[in-house]
């Protein structure tokens, strides 16, 4: 009989160990709803742009938040360079 309601008492210790661990992760994940919002820019290169308006313009881009990522060089017929920046926004 005493074998009996220790293992009962094992069990409901278990299952209520269980579900306080199950709300523990339940709460964690429904806390995603408040993930940063990440937005892109791309600024293409002009043919004729100078190394003074480039660097003006990127360091006006660095002081708002934009991080560059990418830069892409285009091909070799048609070169045009564009800079791909990111920026993330916590909610």
């Amino acid at each position: 009989m005493a074998n009996t309601s220790t293992r009962w008492i094992t069990l409901t210790a278990f299952f209520l160990i269980t579900l306080v661990v199950g709300l523990l992760l339940l709460r964690h994940v429904s806390s995603a709803a408040g993930t940063p919002r990440v937005q892109y820019h791309v600024v293409e290169l002009p043919a004729q742009a100078d190394s003074a308006m480039l660097e003006a313009e990127l360091n006006a881009l660095g002081q708002a938040g934009w991080e560059l990522v990418l830069v892409n060089l285009g091909n070799v017929t048609r070169p045009a360079p564009r800079f791909i920046f990111k920026r993330v926004e916590l909610p």
